[in-house]
């Protein structure tokens, strides 16, 4: 059945990105979501949800997912630690709200499967947090991308991260968390999803260069090939990592005609995210520049070139975004309005477990 026009949310997990992220845009969309329960066994965590004069004091702190039903949610905000995933989306569907996870929703395919299942048997979508399919601007370059992709020589996507602190600290109410080893729970979670034959450094590598941030950009190829009859998965010519696993960078061939380059570097002192996608076929190249999703005072960039190799001309269209127009609050705005029958689906666990599989591939070749 369509759920209200108002969406009632339990926000599962009220640490950095839910701080950085959501909490805000929940609170500025009060027409589609109303935040009813935040199940966080972290009690100063939760507090900065709902004390404050720009909180939620009306929202229920719980300890687990049927308080949270009891409090009247209907649906499911899941911004945990991305090894419980798979546990916290068993126990959403068995309390039968439908889920809005971040990402990586899982990197062990065996879980995704579970997942997939538990949807199945629940009749209720879980959707990925994908954010950046939401944004307009990322749309237009995957519609360029898909109208000249049969003249398609590259596509590539260099990152330049600082993954630091300083990236999400103005938006958090308390000290963001510092860049550190993987926990216990986290390095077991990927011995099991990569296997033994996985060395620390490419278990490393699949917790954040591979699935913890070029899963999105993966996402990104694959709606740009979807159709097409081009696939990522096995046609990996190399994957590399360097300083350690700060760099990790990855090749395929998707045909005889068609290269796809995706790189991640983490670089702390860099000060700013950037993101780059170039598109580059026989007559076009198409430039799309994003800034980190958490920024509030950069916009997006779309540069679309395309030459009249006969007259010898060339046409550029440029299109921006505002500062702070990111995919986050159109990710919601879409999530609550496919739930109450007024919108598509949102991309769900078929594509995760494709993007998953794409990027353990790479993992295990890292050399």
């Amino acid at each position: 059945m369509p759920l209200p026009v108002v969406l009632p949310v339990a926000l599962i997990g009220a640490g950095k990105v839910a701080h950085a992220a959501h909490v805000r845009e929940i609170r500025d969309l009060p027409d589609d979501l109303r935040l009813v329960a935040v199940v966080e066994r972290d009690l100063a965590h939760a507090a900065a949800v709902t004390g404050g004069p720009a909180g939620f004091p009306d929202a229920v702190v719980c300890t687990d997912v049927a308080d949270a039903v009891r409090a009247g949610a209907r649906a499911a905000l899941v911004c945990t630690p991305w090894w419980t995933h798979r546990d916290v989306v068993l126990e959403c569907l068995a309390q039968g709200l439908p889920v809005l996870c971040e990402k990586p929703v899982g990197l062990d395919l065996a879980e995704i499967d579970e997942m997939i299942a538990a949807e199945a048997a629940a009749q209720l979508p879980v959707a990925a947090g994908y954010m950046k399919r939401h944004d307009p601007i990322v749309r237009m370059f995957v519609d360029h991308c898909r109208a000249h992709l049969d003249r398609a020589r590259r596509l590539t996507v260099d990152i330049h991260d600082p993954n630091a602190p300083h990236q999400v600290a103005h938006l958090m109410p308390y000290p963001p968390p510092p860049f550190g080893p993987q926990p216990p729970a986290a390095r077991a979670a990927l011995a099991a999803a990569l296997g033994p034959q996985a060395s620390p450094e490419q278990q490393d590598a699949y917790a954040r260069g591979l699935g913890g941030s070029l899963i999105h950009q993966v996402n990104i190829v694959h709606a740009v090939l979807d159709g097409s009859g081009r696939e990522l998965e096995g046609r990996l010519l190399h994957a590399d990592r360097w300083a350690g696993t700060d760099g990790v960078g990855c090749r395929w061939r998707p045909d005889g005609e068609l290269v796809v380059d995706l790189t991640h570097q983490r670089l702390p002192e860099h000060r700013r995210y950037r993101e780059v996608l170039e598109f580059t076929a026989q007559d076009t190249v198409a430039t799309l520049t994003l800034p980190s999703p958490y920024a509030r005072d950069e916009g997006a960039r779309l540069d679309i070139d395309t030459w009249d190799a006969a007259g010898g001309l060339a046409d550029r269209h440029t299109r921006t975004a505002g500062p702070g127009a990111t995919g986050f609050r159109r990710q919601l705005l879409a999530w609550a309005r496919s739930l109450s029958g007024d919108g598509p689906p949102l991309p769900g666990l078929a594509e995760v477990r494709r993007d998953a599989r794409v990027m353990r591939e790479a993992a295990l070749r890292l050399s």
